[in-house]
């Protein structure tokens, strides 16, 4: 299909396959990397990828989707997830995580994000996209390098919302050093382009 990618959902234990719940695996077959995207600064770090065939939830009771935020929520204070299998700790003493992990952090408004940025070394002048939204600030708690492309997620009225998406930060799990993570929210327009043209 001209992809060498899988998607894999529902796993938990990368290294055993003898899960109560086994995972699936599906096909890609279309890759739509936001046309802005810029290595250099990770600006509109976004892709969206469609599957070769749906997933039937009812049958993977351990796999659910979660809703794409409304444009005008504000997750400003509330505490979230971010999960992944990405290194316990910063540098080399950091090791990757077999058993999926899941971390609660703080999403913090724009101002405040760009702020405690400024404190590390991007420097005073640095502006912070308004594509991101930061979450974290606290001590051994934040996403870390193997976990990018990982979800935020926010409980709104019982359901799961993508807020976020998992794309840089300075270190991980500094007091008052946030992780940054694409802002869902600021490009529903051209989500929902692509998602639309597949309907």
């Amino acid at each position: 299909n001209g992809f060498d990618l899988r998607v894999r959902l529902g796993e938990w234990d990368v290294n055993h396959d003898v899960e109560f719940f086994p995972y699936i695996e599906r096909d890609v077959v279309s890759v739509h990397i936001h046309p802005e995207y810029y290595a250099g600064t990770l600006d509109n770090d976004l892709a969206v990828l469609k599957l070769d065939q749906p997933v039937d939830f009812t049958k993977n009771p351990h796999i659910s989707p979660a809703c794409l935020p409304d444009k005008y929520s504000d997750f400003t204070g509330a505490r979230c997830w971010t999960t992944g299998w990405g290194k316990d700790a910063f540098g080399e003493h950091g090791k990757y995580q077999n058993i999926l992990k899941e971390v609660d952090v703080p999403i913090l408004s724009h101002q405040q994000c760009e702020s405690q940025l400024r404190n590390t070394r991007l420097g005073y002048s640095y502006k912070l996209n308004p594509g991101f939204v930061c979450a974290g600030g606290e001590e051994g708690k934040d996403a870390c390098k193997g976990d990018g492309g990982g979800p935020l997620v926010c409980d709104r009225n019982g359901a799961m919302h993508v807020v976020g998406v998992v794309s840089w930060g300075i270190g991980c799990g500094q007091v008052n050093v946030p992780g940054v993570y694409v802002k869902v929210s600021a490009y529903l327009p051209w989500i929902q382009q692509i998602t639309q043209s597949y309907q």
